[in-house]
């Protein structure tokens, strides 16, 4: 099972805008080791030590079986965790955001990705679930944005999930979910199958 903890960037901050200064990443952080202290509390588990691998992406040094990951934009904050499914990712984007959509989607969406999205009309919560789960997939393989983009080719199963494989990250699984005005992908391993997420 994997966790979702979605907020409104302004509960946990006293302002919301797209760019974090130090201060707010500061109470981000806060409001996340809350969040993973409570669940670990919960589970028997110690209090979590932060630490990063070589890309960036934290992690509970102490607790090898807890897994999180994080993302905002400028009006929301979500957080995934699991102690049974490890490598996951999540972004999220407010589908109310002024978006270049062509010129994006020309420059960063697999040639299969913007031919489904031509023969949908250019839908723009197609266009966001696209770019959404290349995020959410890169930062689950723990690499971060270090691939190119439209080397990412998201296969949808349904409307709402699918996977992406990609030679030097292998194979995973997407699930998009809206909550309010943002689209959420959640990533993780192809091989844990057809995971429930809980909100």
């Amino acid at each position: 099972m994997i966790y979702l903890r979605h907020t409104p960037l302004s509960n946990i901050l006293s302002h919301a805008h797209g760019c974090l200064t130090i201060n707010d990443r500061e109470r981000v952080g806060h409001y996340r080791h809350g969040i993973l202290s409570r669940f670990c509390q919960i589970n028997h588990l110690p209090m979590p030590i932060y630490d990063k691998n070589d890309y960036g992406k934290p992690f509970a040094k102490n607790i090898p079986i807890l897994s999180f990951n994080q993302s905002h934009c400028a009006s929301d904050y979500v957080l995934i965790y699991s102690l049974d499914v490890k490598n996951i990712g999540v972004d999220i984007e407010n589908t109310n955001r002024q978006v270049k959509f062509h010129n994006l989607a020309k420059r960063y969406f697999h040639n299969d990705e913007y031919k489904i999205w031509q023969n949908d009309y250019y839908d723009e919560c197609l266009w966001f679930k696209l770019w959404t789960i290349k995020e959410a997939v890169l930062k689950a393989s723990g690499i971060g944005i270090r691939l190119p983009l439209n080397e990412i080719r998201a296969v949808f199963i349904d409307g709402d999930t699918g996977y992406v494989y990609h030679k030097d990250i292998g194979k995973f699984y997407f699930k998009n979910i809206m909550i309010n005005a943002c689209m959420t992908t959640v990533a993780y391993p192809f091989e844990y199958g057809d995971v429930q997420i809980k909100l």
